[in-house]
């Protein structure tokens, strides 16, 4: 029994109102409880970054399914990595919808948020970690 992080990056295949979104959350929360799935989801512009973390089976299992759902494409695995404990225990998913002003006044702000990109995360992986930390006191709905 080996509990991991996996973290991905995608883009959307359409522009995502708030009710796709608030939609979205609901059944990665709804799958997410069922299968003792914690985690973290960030959207900006088009782009998704989440991280699962739960058992190792369930995870590989829930990512398979998560790429091939038609909203996203261009689904990258930007790490793997066994943890001792979660960095989210208690959300089934917490989410963040990253707005135009809101990134700007991040502490250690970076123009990536302006023109996301898969590789920013591929040649430095620990990145992925720290956005999704850096949010975790702020997610909403």
């Amino acid at each position: 029994m080996t509990l991991i992080s996996l973290v991905y990056v995608s883009f959307a295949t359409r522009p995502m109102s708030e009710q796709d979104l608030r939609a979205l959350l609901e059944e990665c929360r709804t799958n997410n409880q069922r299968l003792g799935v914690t985690g973290m989801l960030l959207y900006r512009n088009g782009f998704f970054i989440q991280a699962l973390e739960g058992e190792e089976e369930v995870v590989e299992k829930l990512f398979s399914e998560i790429a091939k759902d038609p909203r996203h494409q261009d689904v990258l695995r930007v790490y793997k990595a066994p943890i001792v404990v979660r960095s989210f225990p208690n959300w089934t998913m917490g989410f963040n919808h990253i707005g135009d002003q809101h990134h700007l006044d991040m502490e250690g702000y970076s123009d990536f948020l302006e023109n996301p990109k898969a590789e920013y995360f591929t040649q430095q992986p620990s990145r992925a970690q720290m956005l999704l930390e850096s949010f975790r006191s702020e997610t909403f709905f």
